[in-house]
């Protein structure tokens, strides 16, 4: 029966590299097994700026309310102004614009007709004396005449004065009239313009507000991000403090991995002794090679 023979080959690295390797191990546990936190998200409030405009954007609304308010008073009464300029004129308004003396003149001037009448009156009697026709019917057409002609003069003066000072009375009223409408237009016109200034004032007002709201919500908006900046910067820096241990240990697991080291290889056989069967039969073997050998 053949013998079998058993060579087992053993490949170590140094025990210095061993000692590493078990030691990163033992780091790499200890490491994992800890429960790592990452750094919480944070995010930047609204700065003390923001919430000021905040605050002013809020009570800024409705702040053109009061000049609307008034500015719609002012139209009011300048539409009730020019209303009243739409009337047509009246003709019995001239009545006041009447010349108060007029009738005075008019009486004076008829006085002194009946006086140049009576003058006359005189005279065509003393004519009609002397002609001896004083009583006669010439003269009674004649004293007629004088009497008519005195009483259409007188008429036609009276009318005369009084259609003029009625002219001039109707001219002065519409004249009144024009101006007091003309007056009234400008003065719509004027507190129409006033309502339109002050509806703008409150229009500008609102805007300038809005532009400061706007100003001061714009520089907190900057500082807000200022703020968030540093707090992404902390959370890094908290994220790489983190990391920073097992970072470390891949890159000394890679160099670990990537050092040279020696190898020893050891080599063990092991086989069964020999019987004293053949130990003899292998002598007599060897004695006869060597004889063979000496012949």
């Amino acid at each position: 029966m053949a013998e079998v023979t058993k060579q087992e080959v053993v490949t170590r690295e140094p025990e210095w590299m061993e000692k590493l390797r078990q030691d990163y191990l033992k780091n790499v546990a200890s490491l994992t097994s800890q429960n790592l936190k990452p750094p919480e998200y944070k995010v930047a409030g609204l700065s003390p700026e923001q919430q000021e405009a905040v605050i002013m954007a809020r009570e800024g609304i409705g702040s053109y309310a009061p000049y609307l308010e008034q500015a719609g008073k002012a139209y009011g009464q300048a539409g009730g102004l020019y209303a009243g300029t739409t009337g047509a004129y009246d003709p019995n308004s001239a009545q006041a614009y009447m010349n108060p003396y007029q009738a005075a003149v008019t009486q004076r001037a008829t006085e002194e007709m009946s006086r140049n009448a009576d003058i006359q009156q005189q005279t065509l009697a003393s004519q009609a004396v002397k002609s001896g026709a004083f009583g006669g019917s010439r003269f009674g057409v004649q004293q007629a005449e004088l009497g008519r002609g005195l009483a259409d003069i007188q008429s036609q003066r009276i009318m005369q004065d009084y259609s003029q000072n009625y002219s001039q009375a109707q001219q002065a009223a519409m004249g009144a009239f024009q101006n007091q409408q003309a007056r009234a237009q400008s003065s719509a016109a004027g507190i129409a313009g006033l309502g339109q200034q002050t509806a703008n004032l409150g229009q500008q007002t609102s805007a300038l507000g809005q532009g400061d709201t706007s100003f001061l919500y714009n520089m907190g908006q900057n500082l807000t991000a200022q703020n968030q900046k540093e707090l992404d910067a902390t959370r890094l820096n908290q994220q790489q403090s983190a990391y920073a241990p097992y970072q470390q240990m891949s890159y000394y697991g890679d160099v670990l991995n990537r050092t040279p080291s020696g190898q020893t290889s050891t080599t063990q056989t092991s086989a069964p002794s020999p019987s004293l069967f053949s130990q003899v039969g292998g002598l007599g073997v060897t004695g006869l090679a060597a004889y063979n050998a000496f012949k």
